[in-house]
């Protein structure tokens, strides 16, 4: 005869368990809604991330970076015509 097996108690006989879980479904819908949306998007940032940016594409090219600077911020600043109303 098999010894009888001991049942565990459900989830929500743990006092702590059912503290946080009751403490999420008292929150607002607007709450939950949000922290749902920025939960799935740090998922989707972190997955593009691993998917595009995580190493370079061809590793043997560099650029060097007063070129770059160039490229994004322009050659200088822009003068204004001397005779400019203001």
């Amino acid at each position: 005869m098999k010894p009888a097996r001991r049942a565990d108690p459900p989830p929500s006989a743990d006092p702590m368990r059912r503290s946080r879980l009751g403490r999420w479904w008292r929150q607002s819908p607007l709450g939950r809604d949000i922290v749902v949306i920025l939960v799935v998007k740090a998922l989707v940032l972190c997955g593009i991330w691993f998917a595009f940016f995580r190493a370079p594409v061809a590793p043997h090219m560099r650029m060097d970076p007063k070129v770059v600077e160039l490229q994004v911020a322009g050659a200088g600043t822009h003068r204004e015509a001397p005779n400019a109303d203001r």
